[in-house]
């Protein structure tokens, strides 16, 4: 969709604008990522609102490596034109299709300390560090597995006796809340435009479970690099 603001700009305030050459301009117009400028003399482009708007799409798909241009222009032709539309509806479906969904009320707070073997001074902790978040003051069907989780890791040895606390889960928020995201911005500028929302809905369960499954492969052969690194090297930092 064009930009409703016609005000026209020459190359050089398109490049201010921007931040891309001249030449690169030239390039995305030539493989048609860009429409050509109109032309009120020989000799005269005048550029709009429309080719910076292109420009900052293509900047942003291509801080994704390996993106080839010919997918930027089939984003480009959408019918959202590369911008990240919403998805309305999405988080639902994929709640129920991860079996995230339930219609168990939040449990409180206390109960969940019960239920998940921690007191309560730790539940505390995992929802102030955002481990777990709090719904109608409570945890739901989701956040109490996280604290049962958490639950059985102090269980397993993980405890305070052993130099453990629930400050620890922390570390997975920091690790965790930046690669969500960046998969968030993701999955949206790839598809906003394309498909349905089932299609969306159903190209996100297979994302969350599969990567999950590839993550914790991923997770368990670098533990066991740095585990023989450490060994190698005496434990020495």
């Amino acid at each position: 969709m064009r930009s409703a603001t016609v005000r026209p700009m020459k190359m050089r305030e398109l490049e201010r604008r921007t931040g891309i050459g001249r030449e690169t301009i030239r390039y995305y117009i030539r493989l048609g990522l860009l429409p050509e400028p109109s032309r009120p003399k020989r000799n005269v482009a005048d550029y709009d609102d429309e080719h910076a708007r292109r420009l900052e799409v293509i900047k942003r798909l291509q801080r994704e490596r390996y993106l080839p241009l010919s997918f930027i222009k089939e984003v480009l032709e959408r019918p959202t034109a590369g911008e990240m539309a919403p998805l309305p509806g999405l988080e639902g479906m994929l709640a129920q299709a991860v079996g995230a969904a339930s219609a168990e009320a939040p449990v409180s707070l206390d109960e969940a300390a019960a239920r998940s073997g921690l007191e309560r001074a730790e539940i505390d902790v995992l929802v102030r560090d955002g481990v777990t978040a709090l719904t109608d003051g409570g945890l739901g069907a989701l956040d109490l597995a996280i604290a049962q989780a958490w639950g059985r890791v102090k269980a397993a040895g993980y405890s305070e006796g052993a130099g453990f606390f629930a400050d620890d889960a922390r570390l997975y928020v920091e690790a965790l809340e930046p690669m969500t995201r960046r998969e968030i911005e993701r999955f949206y500028g790839r598809l906003s435009g394309a498909g349905t929302i089932q299609d969306a809905a159903r190209l996100g369960q297979a994302g969350i479970q599969l990567i999950n499954e590839m993550i914790t492969l991923m997770r368990t052969r670098m533990l066991l690099k740095l585990v023989a690194e450490m060994n190698a090297g005496g434990g020495a930092g």
